[in-house]
């Protein structure tokens, strides 16, 4: 009998290991995939595999994602943990070492006696045990996981617990297939993810013994192949985790290979197509399955178009000129814009003509958003890098996509000249390099789908049809200037958002998370369909509706301070820099109703908070109802209010820098009533908002302010 087919076989005669409904830990623990021989033994319904086992020579390991799992008593933890403990005692009198009190009494309790054995990872003498609970990647770090394999080999037995993206966290280990835990078990069919999943309900994971078998990624591929009943969605949802961390020359790889070769023209159609038919999982499982391993192969190296790329990022025309273009760049650290596009499945070739690269990268493609849902719009890889040789490096994508270089700041500081040879010439305006004449007579009619709009500060990556008609786009990058200045000069970029460096709006196709979102180590994320309203004129002075709110948001999350951003105004604070531009750039009145915080609104909007008995709970939960509260501010005191109160944090001392939500709004309201020269204690509970006596301690002997027209309500 064929080796899959035995395996499959023996998965739909698995009955569940264990009676367990449900087990629970305190954390967040990892998950496993899990294929070949090896045993899922408990799974949620969504397929992710808790704790799986298998055999590794002559012994047995069960792998578990968080140390949480052995010491919680709720639900059937216990008696699952001491289940799986005896598969690995095989119902035999054992010498443990790790294994806790309370599980060695459920163990004893079922006639498998615990001989206990001490000692640390360092001084374990393993000949004196038969069975070991633990971290692989301790041992690992102890310079005993050689011990630990060939212990294993010869007949060991490991409850294995890795809470895996931690170690990855922690540094303990580079990557995935880095992990002690997976170099030890990829070869017996069991490999973590660096996936933290969330905590269970009430703490519980409720288990779904019905999936154990569609979540060997063997099992599932059968299905997506037609060859067994199952849930075909789910199936492609486990093949997709597999294929995403198997070792690239091992079988379940070679198997996805096999299936791919199989229905080699459907699959293509599917992905040319994906620009006006996404990948559905429960429409095409197969190709949203394999879809995600074509994007880890070109990581890897094996770099060939592919057939998606028509659909995202687009086409490259054939016989469009491929060029050698030399570029100096200097002084602005971080993604450097080239002008160039590379085509799907071409190599482009860095050739260094003067600097140093040490640090810098070459990259291929704008795109980071994750792609975290379970349909598909583009390959959810979407740049390819590699590390900048000092001599050539060349670098491919599968998709393709504009050309960087990704300069370390030494790198920048020193200057750097390139050729760069193979790629295409892009959409692109520099402002302050690029004239107009020449992007209206040439530039912005390249054929190639995207576009890039650059300042010395800014940068849009955005679909070319959105600024084929564009005449100015030196007015565009001079308008976004100015957004982009006058939120510096209220609260400079945080640490956390590329302070030294441009500022990216990148578009997307589809979005993780939200309409658009501010990630804190890449740019600014926007939906394709916003891209036309960034570069419209007509957005850019007070006439009319506004249609920016979105996109100045997005680029207020990069200047926000934690030290006086608390919980609750995550949300709210952000519209600080939103109204800040609306007002200053745009030109809108503050009663103006596109700003949304007019004094009429802001004011009505307190008093009906006070009247209803100003419930903190609720001003948190409403980001525009907490919004006036700053609102009346501005209004009264001006912008300059919030410029010294913010610069007023940057001169406290470390013991001084608020940290819980306490103590930050109580230094808000001390900071802000000291700008003013007014205590605005009473302004702050009047709203509803937590402060401290220490608040009226400071600032108690200022002139109590409160809106014109208060008292009339009190």
């Amino acid at each position: 009998m064929h080796r899959l087919a035995s395996i499959v076989l023996g998965l739909l005669c698995i009955a569940p290991a264990h009676g367990a409904d449900a087990i629970a830990t305190g954390g967040n623990p990892a998950s496993v995939i899990v294929w070949g021989d090896a045993e899922p033994v408990a799974a949620i319904a969504d397929g992710t595999v808790l704790s799986a086992r298998t055999r590794l020579g002559n012994g047995r390991v069960v792998t578990l994602g968080h140390g949480g799992f052995l010491r919680d008593d709720r639900g059937d933890t216990r008696a699952f943990i001491a289940e799986q403990l005896a598969w690995l005692a095989d119902q035999r009198p054992v010498r443990a070492w790790g294994v806790p009190d309370p599980i060695a009494d459920l163990l004893a309790s079922r006639d498998i006696a615990v001989e206990r054995v001490g000692g640390s990872e360092e001084d374990l003498d393993f000949n004196t045990v038969d069975l070991v609970v633990g971290s692989a990647q301790a041992f690992h770090r102890a310079g005993r996981f050689d011990d630990l394999s060939a212990w294993l080999r010869a007949g060991g037995g490991m409850l294995c617990v890795e809470t895996a993206w931690g170690q990855l966290q922690l540094g303990h280990a580079d990557s995935v297939d880095d992990l002690a835990a997976n170099r030890l078990l990829s070869g017996a069919g069991i490999m973590y993810t660096d996936r933290a999943l969330s905590p269970g309900r009430d703490g519980l994971y409720e288990l779904d013994n019905s999936v154990l078998a569609l979540t060997n990624a063997d099992f599932a591929m059968r299905i997506l192949a037609g060859e067994a009943e199952g849930d075909k969605a789910l199936a492609a949802r486990v093949v997709r985790g597999g294929l995403a961390i198997a070792p690239l020359d091992g079988p379940l790889i070679r198997a996805a290979d096999a299936l791919a070769d199989r229905y080699r023209q459907q699959l293509d159609d599917a992905y040319a197509n994906m620009a006006d038919r996404p990948l559905r999982l429960n429409q095409q499982p197969l190709a949203c399955a394999l879809l995600d391993l074509e994007a880890r192969r070109a990581k890897s190296g094996d770099v060939r178009a592919h057939p998606s790329a028509v659909a995202f990022p687009g086409p490259v025309p054939v016989d469009m000129p491929r060029i050698t273009r030399r570029i100096t760049l200097d002084a602005i650290p971080g993604w450097r814009s080239t002008g160039l596009y590379a085509a799907p499945g071409e190599p482009v070739t860095v050739r260094v003509i003067n600097g140093a690269t040490a640090g810098s990268a070459v990259q291929i493609g704008a795109w980071r958003d994750p792609q975290d849902f379970d349909d598909r719009v583009r390959m959810p890889k979407a740049i390819f890098r590699t590390a900048l040789n000092a001599d050539q490096t060349t670098l491919a994508s599968p998709i393709g996509g504009p050309v960087y270089l990704d300069l370390d700041p030494e790198t920048a500081r020193a200057g750097l000249t390139v050729e760069i040879s193979g790629a295409v010439e892009m959409p692109r305006f520099r402002l302050g390099h690029t004239t107009v004449e020449e992007w209206q007579s040439r530039l912005r009619s390249l054929p190639v789908a995207w576009a890039e709009l650059e300042s010395d500060e800014l940068v849009f990556t955005i679909p070319a049809s959105a600024v084929r008609e564009l005449d100015r786009p030196d007015l565009v990058m001079d308008h976004w200037n100015k957004v982009h200045e006058a939120m510096q000069e209220m609260e400079p970029r945080s640490a956390r958002h590329w302070p030294d460096r441009q500022q990216r709006y990148v578009a997307e196709k589809r979005l993780s998370w939200g309409y658009m979102y501010c990630p804190s180590d890449g740019p600014l994320v926007i939906p394709m369909t916003a891209a036309d309203e960034m570069v419209a004129l007509a957005n850019f002075d007070a006439e009319g509706e506004n249609q920016l709110w979105g996109h100045y948001h997005e680029m207020g999350h990069s200047h926000q301070n934690p030290m006086w951003t608390f919980s609750g105004t995550g949300e709210v604070t952000v519209n600080i820099f939103t109204v800040l531009a609306l007002h200053t750039v745009n030109g809108y009145p503050l009663d103006n109703a596109a700003m949304r915080t007019e004094p009429g609104r802001a004011f009505a909007t307190m008093v009906k908070h006070a009247q209803d008995g100003a419930p903190f709970d609720k001003w948190k939960r409403d980001p525009f109802l907490a919004l006036q509260t700053y609102a009346l501010l501005w209004q009264e005191f001006g912008w300059e209010a919030f410029r010294t109160a913010f610069r007023a944090y940057d001169d406290l001392a470390p013991g001084e820098r608020p940290s819980t939500d306490d103590e930050k709004r109580d230094r808000f309201a001390i900071t802000m009533s000291q700008t003013v020269e007014r205590n605005l204690a009473p302004y702050f509970e009047a709203w509803g908002i937590p402060i401290s006596g220490a608040v009226e301690e400071a600032v108690g002997d200022l002139p109590v302010w409160m809106p014109e027209g208060w008292d009339e309500y009190n």
